[in-house]
């Protein structure tokens, strides 16, 4: 009886002592992690502060990796997931010199309509799709020249994207509503910088986009009753763009 007393004494102390080393070990972790947030956050602060700051502004005009088409009046309206045109706005944040980072908040719209109305007879053909999208990138500029042709910018980043509802009309009729998995995507960059003045740039670029959608829903059905390419959807393709710099503050160094 008291070596059973004495095995559960030493495994209630033992159990005890596990319970402190735990919590003394979650403690550490906390602390690590606290000391990680504030020397980043003083890290942040310091290239906030240090460094350059820009404004941009960016339009562009995509051309899709893939065409579908639906009917109109026995001829094709064409569309893609991957073209349309879009804006964004963030900020370009020069890190050392001859690199930046920058982040912005985009909206794309991929829309193809026609339609005509005679006699009081109407007829739509129709393809709406959106997406919203978070981007992060880093620039290198190749510097040419202190006149207006400036610099060469080679850039990457990634975004996560958030899709719309995509809906098409065939000859007035409605073929449903389709919904999107949100997901993230990749871009490569080749961008001319022009110097309009000390403060205030013009980047012409071409940027090759790679992105991918799986179906969430389908109004009309199952997924499995939609299209192939409306099942997995393409949003790959090119932008034509043109960005807005407009430096905010200069570097202190």
């Amino acid at each position: 009886m008291e070596n059973l007393l004495d095995l559960v004494d030493k495994r209630t102390l033992t159990t005890v002592v596990v319970k402190q080393d735990v919590r003394f070990n979650l403690s550490i972790m906390t602390q690590k992690q606290l000391l990680l947030i504030i020397l980043f956050s003083i890290a942040s602060v310091r290239v906030l502060t240090a460094q350059s700051l820009n404004f941009v502004g960016r339009g562009n005009l995509s051309i899709g990796a893939e065409y579908q088409s639906i009917d109109y009046n026995g001829g094709d309206l064409f569309y893609s997931p991957g073209g349309g045109i879009g804006v964004e706005l963030g900020l370009q944040l020069d890190i050392v010199k001859g690199f930046a980072i920058q982040s912005t908040l985009g909206y794309q719209l991929h829309l193809a309509l026609q339609a005509e109305s005679v006699n009081g007879v109407s007829n739509k053909s129709s393809f709406n799709f959106n997406r919203k999208f978070i981007s992060l990138g880093v620039l290198k500029n190749f510097k040419l020249t202190d006149k207006t042709v400036n610099s060469l910018q080679v850039g990457t980043g990634a975004s996560i994207n958030f899709p719309g509802t995509l809906k098409r009309t065939e000859n007035d009729n409605e073929l449903g509503e389709s919904s999107y998995h949100s997901n993230f995507g990749l871009y490569f960059e080749l961008a001319l910088r022009l110097k309009l003045s000390d403060k205030v740039y013009l980047d012409p670029a071409i940027r090759y986009r790679r992105l991918n959608f799986s179906a969430e829903s389908y109004s009309n059905g199952p997924i499995t009753d939609l299209p192939d390419y409306l099942q997995d959807l393409n949003s790959n393709g090119i932008e034509l763009g043109i960005t807005f710099v407009k430096k905010l503050k200069s570097s202190k160094r």
